[in-house]
């Protein structure tokens, strides 16, 4: 067989089912062996709807999304969500045809080629090959997979020029074993946290994107802590739980609650900026700090940890729930408290009405995926999504237009679960083609367009710098034409009660639809 075909079985071996991609005549010999491995293959309309719904995959199954792409512009196209996949840790595999081995870096002007494709995906991965002989294959790819789930996951990328592709083997390669494994926690760290987490008097825990998959809910239990989560760490708790705060990081309830509490617990969290960019209010810790982080130079920035312990996540917060204990008190008031203290803007409780539909309307096991836009924005702080897999929203990369390749990569991943997708009117120009790949998967697909006429948030950020507004009133003309155009249904509302009703019919379809709220401004705009 051609290399290419043993780059497919091998990819079988170790549980790849599905792949994303867009074929093209450099990577027809990876194409070439899918069917005969098992694997199914989804095409996007561009390789960063490829990467984004990879990306999807990967968040919704836990295993690591797979994208095929072409030379030189499909790995450039792509390097928007392998970006975001290394700023939110997500396991995802680039398979990126390169330039023939004899032409590469030359500049003789062979198609598609570049300069050096691995150091433009380097820029933001940091597990970047280059395969130069198909014996190097099986160990790349172990060292890869490695890289992708075992510690801190994060994105990797292969690349492999045309002709090696082409090469014979004489054999279908071996499955080598995993190089590296996630470190354990040093006992004696993990009996210091004990101690500390046990003798406190008002503990709190702030959960992190790293959090996902461990008992927080039985820790937080078993400490009577309150819990604060990152985006990233939305729905670690059950939203009735009466420990959670929920994603409420950004408001002086939840910054107080930390700043008083004698001892936080920090589980999987780089206390990003981006989590408090509602508000812009710095976080203050002024107690004990425990630290819990799988990756070592996260244990100590921007907050040294007086306690820090290295390992996954998921292993310390069940030996701390086994060890650590203190008796109930005021957890569930100093939550409570929390909650209740949240200064929301005009604007947000404007979406308050708009944010109450889409919650009504929604299936409890629905997958909702947020865009960057304004509506999505408050939904992402007033709502306790039911799990960690409930809700997507990439705000940390904070990229325009992966909410509908996403959603497409998260209803292929789960295809009985239904699938929401918000987005602005500007910012889904960005991947609307996305939308074609959503009705041919002839499926419940819903796309939910927030139409305030042009990009909102900028338009208001350029106001409240006292600067003219320039270039910020872009938008389609008729956005629901647009969705009938790719063969989706689509209305547009402008009420909540008119949304409730759209979105209850939307969730009942076996297509796509797409539904288009206009804003009250933008309706009086229009008018």
């Amino acid at each position: 067989m051609r290399f290419g075909e043993g780059v497919t079985r091998l990819l079988a071996d170790y549980g790849v089912d599905t792949v994303f991609g867009i074929p093209g005549v450099h990577t027809i010999e990876i194409y070439r062996g899918l069917r005969d491995a098992g694997i199914a293959s989804h095409p996007a309309r561009h390789e960063q709807g490829v990467g984004f719904m990879a990306d999807a995959y990967a968040r919704q199954t836990g295993r690591p999304g797979v994208a095929l792409l072409v030379t030189g512009p499909g790995l450039l196209n792509a390097l928007t969500p392998l970006a975001q996949a290394w700023h939110d840790s997500v396991p995802l595999l680039f398979l990126a045809a390169d330039t023939d081995t004899a032409l590469a870096g030359r500049r003789r002007g062979p198609l598609h080629d570049v300069r050096d494709q691995t150091a433009a995906a380097a820029g933001v991965s940091d597990h970047v090959w280059r395969v130069t002989d198909p014996v190097e294959f099986p160990a790349v790819l172990a060292a890869a997979w490695a890289a992708m789930t075992t510690g801190r996951p994060g994105p990797a990328v292969i690349s492999l020029p045309i002709d090696v592709l082409e090469r014979e083997i004489a054999a279908p390669f071996t499955r080598l074993p995993l190089p590296s494994a996630t470190p354990e926690p040093d006992p004696a760290t993990l009996a210091e946290a004990t101690r500390v987490l046990s003798s406190a008097i008002r503990p709190a825990i702030l959960a992190g994107g790293g959090s996902r998959g461990a008992e927080v809910a039985r820790l937080a239990e078993s400490l009577d802590a309150p819990v604060v989560t990152t985006g990233n760490a939305a729905g670690v708790l059950a939203p009735a739980h009466p420990l959670n705060v929920g994603v409420l990081l950004p408001f002086a309830g939840a910054q107080r609650l930390l700043a008083e509490a004698d001892v936080v617990l920090a589980i999987g969290t780089e206390f990003s900026e981006t989590d408090v960019l509602y508000s812009g209010r710095p976080i203050q810790i002024d107690g004990t700090l425990v630290r819990v982080d799988v990756d070592p130079d996260a244990l100590h920035v921007p907050f040294p940890a007086d306690v820090a312990v290295l390992g996954d996540a998921a292993t310390v917060v069940a030996a701390l729930a086994e060890s650590a204990s203190r008796p109930a008190d005021d957890g569930a008031t100093r939550a409570a408290d929390a909650r209740a203290n949240v200064a929301w803007t005009t604007q947000s409780e404007g979406h308050a009405p708009w944010i109450d539909a889409i919650v009504a309307a929604t299936p409890a096991d629905a997958v909702t995926v947020l865009d960057s836009t304004q509506l999505a924005y408050t939904l992402h702080q007033m709502v306790v999504p039911s799990s960690p897999t409930a809700r997507i929203a990439t705000y940390g990369l904070g990229t325009l237009g992966a909410a509908v390749p996403m959603a497409v990569g998260a209803a292929i991943a789960e295809p009985e679960r239904p699938v929401l997708a918000i987005a602005g009117d500007g910012g889904v120009l960005f991947s609307l083609p996305e939308l074609a790949t959503a009705v041919d998967l002839g499926r419940q697909f819903t796309l939910l367009i927030w139409d305030n006429r042009g990009y909102g948030e900028i338009r208001d950020s350029f106001d409240r710098a006292g600067a003219e507004r320039i270039d910020t009133e872009v938008t389609a003309h008729d956005h629901a034409a647009i969705a009938r155009g790719f063969g989706a249904h689509a209305v547009t509302v402008d009420t909540p009660d008119e949304l409730a009703t759209a979105l209850r019919d939307a969730f009942d379809s076996a297509g796509a639809t797409v539904i288009v709220a206009r804003e009250p401004s933008a309706v009086a705009a229009t008018v």
